[in-house]
């Protein structure tokens, strides 16, 4: 009988090593996952996080990268220009991955700034389908070529595109139709 009591005793230890074991594995596995390729400062995740949640175009857009060789950095900015509510740009392409980063306006309500990462995230997407697209000449280059030049302000010429204009309506019109989660009003 002691020998039964033991095996017993055995099996009941290994039954409960296996299960605390098998959690600490699953998370360990998660912590292997590779960083997203989108990734917005501390301060911006949950206006990112209500942007996806609310907005089958943000969260298409922001599936849509995850495919390409770019990593996407959203951070908040105070711009000179009072009307600009955000912009892309490059911050490197030191081999085949490029590096871009995405500047939303401080100060707008969050309601707007989604919008414009809606908008900006389109941006994104066109710059990470054009491989040709490498540092801010070859930039400026593509969107002189598929862009509408709407202006020059201190020396730098903004574009913009129907796609992009069209991504942050249809962000707009899916914020509307769909309750926000946060309490500040936006």
């Amino acid at each position: 009988m002691p020998i039964l009591r033991r095996r017993i005793a055995h099996l009941a230890i290994a039954a409960l090593l296996a299960i605390m074991w098998w959690p600490a594995l699953a998370i360990a596995q998660d912590d292997c996952k590779p960083p997203p390729h989108v990734r917005p400062e501390k301060a911006l995740r949950p206006l990112v996080d209500e942007a996806t949640h609310r907005s089958p175009a943000v969260r298409a857009l922001i599936d849509r990268l995850e495919g390409f060789d770019v990593t996407v950095y959203i951070r908040l900015q105070s711009f000179d220009q009072f009307d600009l509510e955000g912009r892309v740009g490059m911050l490197g392409a030191p081999s085949s991955h490029r590096y871009l980063v995405i500047e939303l306006a401080r100060g707008r309500t969050g309601y707007s700034q989604m919008v414009t990462l809606a908008h900006e995230l389109f941006h994104a997407t066109e710059i990470a389908a054009e491989p040709s697209v490498v540092d801010v000449h070859s930039l400026a280059a593509f969107y002189a070529r598929i862009g509408i030049r709407t202006g020059n302000h201190a020396g730098r010429r903004t574009f913009e595109t129907v796609g992009a204009a069209a991504a942050g309506e249809q962000t707009r019109r899916e914020l509307r139709a769909f309750p926000s989660r946060s309490t500040d009003g936006t």
